[in-house]
């Protein structure tokens, strides 16, 4: 699959959450994400432009905690996040940190800590996003199975920002482990 996806920073969070409920999104859930990046001396994510993480997910709604392993690619375009992204449930994330370690993959400097509310319509997924040393942000996301429907799916994205009254110029491209570091 392909993440299609933008990110924006935003002043006000409260104030996107309810612009999602008024443009007919739908709440989800709130959760605590802990991402921790890994990178090694033998395989360099960051010039590649790709991203192995172990994410931690609490549940603030119904009390559940779980993890996945994640594997982002490179980046596909020069206007969002979109790239494909692979990831799976684990059980024991203490031990998939043992075997990243044993593979000699080392977490990065800096770990992402951020409280996200999800929301939902249709095929899109919106993130608001209260990142820990960095601020508040939206994400809009769409998956799609095939290159050649990428900018459909930025299209949509883009038609959902007008609504938010948020404008393409206001979104970035980096990432929130990025923005830490620098």
């Amino acid at each position: 699959m392909i993440e299609v996806e933008i990110k924006i920073p935003v002043k006000n969070i409260d104030e996107i959450k309810e612009k999602l409920l008024q443009n007919g999104f739908i709440y989800q859930k709130t959760v605590v994400e802990t991402d921790t990046y890994y990178t090694s001396d033998h395989y360099e994510m960051r010039k590649k432009d790709k991203a192995l993480r172990i994410r931690k997910t609490e549940n603030l709604d119904t009390g559940e905690v779980k993890a996945q392993l994640n594997c982002k690619g490179p980046k596909l375009d020069q206007v969002s996040m979109t790239r494909k992204e692979t990831e799976i449930e684990i059980q024991e994330p203490e031990k998939m940190e043992e075997i990243l370690k044993e593979l000699e993959f080392y977490p990065a400097f800096c770990r992402v800590k951020k409280t996200r509310a999800y929301y939902s319509k249709n095929h899109m997924t919106a993130a608001a996003d209260q990142v820990e040393h960095l601020g508040s942000f939206l994400e809009l996301e769409i998956m799609v199975e095939k290159e050649e429907d990428r900018q459909a799916g930025l299209d949509t994205i883009y038609g959902v920002m007008k609504l938010l009254g948020c404008e393409k110029t206001e979104t970035v491209r980096t990432s929130y482990l990025s923005m830490l570091e620098n």
